[in-house]
């Protein structure tokens, strides 16, 4: 994990609007780590493109906080709340990120409150978690870094790093510091969910062959291979679930 942070914190330092992003998201990283502390905190994580920049963040602020505050290196509790057919290739990312990480992966069921509500059980030391959420996501205009889940639902503060990230800045990020990631969006897929809700973008079709998602020119298509009956297994914004429209990035 040494030389994954000094990595990330490297790319950090760079003046380019990538570099920027990410400077901002491990600010707000390290503002939860020194509020909540590491026992305190989990990742939401299920294999998506958001969560996975996400991961390789907050995995490379951690050995920071640890090191600075001379903390032996424990695995970080991750989230995955289960979809109800999960793609093979998700699962398999999502186990070899668990090896690569050190993640101590928590698998509860569906739906999203319930799920959250066996993972409090099991967990009650979790006071906060973070979550892949951006800004042009569904109803994420209304939310903050930092940002209580609903009353009605299982109580977490939810922690957005990367709440002014855009389609771009994400795909840029992972590129840039050769963050691995599922292999779908290699094979025309934009946006994941359950295997009877996702297709391949459209948008990505070109002469017979679909194109990797980070070329996608207008970001407003990121979710024209969701189904409009489709939820994401992220955690939802302010404690809510949300369609996947296919215009839900846009203003």
């Amino acid at each position: 994990m040494a030389v994954l942070s000094e990595t990330v914190y490297d790319f950090a330092s760079k003046p380019t609007n990538v570099g920027l992003k990410v400077a901002s998201a491990l600010r707000v990283i390290e503002t939860a780590f020194n509020r909540y502390g590491p026992s305190h905190i989990a990742l939401s994580f299920n294999g998506g493109k958001d969560c996975t920049a996400l991961m390789h963040l907050v995995r490379a602020a951690l050995y920071k906080y640890n090191k600075e505050h001379s903390l032996s290196t424990t695995p970080l509790v991750s989230l995955y709340v289960l979809y109800k057919k999960a793609f093979p290739e998700v699962e398999d990312f999502v186990e070899r990120s668990v090896v690569r990480y050190d993640l101590d992966l928590v698998k509860v069921g569906g739906p999203m409150k319930q799920g959250l509500q066996a993972f409090k059980d099991s967990h009650p030391e979790i006071k906060a978690i973070f979550v892949g959420t951006r800004g042009d996501d569904p109803h994420g205009k209304r939310l903050q870094y930092f940002s209580k889940t609903d009353a009605d639902w299982p109580e977490f503060m939810r922690v957005n790093p990367v709440l002014d990230w855009a389609f771009e800045d994400v795909w840029g990020g992972i590129r840039e510091m050769g963050v691995q990631y599922c292999c779908l969006y290699d094979q025309g897929y934009t946006s994941l969910g359950d295997i009877d809700s996702t297709k391949r973008n459209p948008a990505l079709l070109k002469d017979g062959c679909y194109q990797p998602a980070w070329s996608l020119v207008d970001r407003c298509l990121e979710r024209s291979g969701r189904s409009s009956t489709s939820t994401d297994s992220d955690l939802p914004p302010s404690g809510m679930t949300y369609p996947a429209t296919s215009d839900a990035n846009c203003s």
